[in-house]
């Protein structure tokens, strides 16, 4: 019995720092390791399913949150998304250092790429 618990309160101290760890892709740290990566970082938001609303304040708050806590490093904001919980940016090395430490507010970090249209032409007007 006394095994038990000390696993269980084991597994309880280190569940949140499971819960913060973050997904960086690999084709981002291949970049940033030859300078900037154009990246999209998601956004761990609190809670469930909310109304609209509640949850474009939700996403404002934590792309707030990112942001200031970036102040300093080597990023640019490329767009902030209002109905999805997504920032992108282009990020050097400490910016990136500073996302992984960010696990409370940050899921993954992902390569971003700018696609051109499809069908490989703009439409005639």
């Amino acid at each position: 019995m006394r095994g038990c618990f000390l696993t269980a309160l084991l597994v309880a101290a280190c569940a949140p720092a499971m819960a913060t760890q973050i997904s960086v892709d690999p084709r981002v740290e291949e970049e940033v390791g030859r300078g900037r990566s154009r990246v999209l970082v998601e956004l761990r938001l609190p809670g469930g399913v909310r109304p609209e609303g509640e949850q474009r304040q939700a996403i404002a708050r934590a792309q707030d949150e990112v942001l200031s806590r970036l102040s300093g490093t080597d990023f640019t904001l490329v767009r902030r998304f209002a109905s999805t919980p997504y920032l992108a940016l282009e990020v050097g090395p400490s910016a990136l250092a500073a996302l992984r430490t960010m696990g409370d507010v940050v899921v993954r970090v992902v390569a971003d790429a700018v696609l051109p249209p499809a069908g490989g032409s703009t439409p005639r007007r």
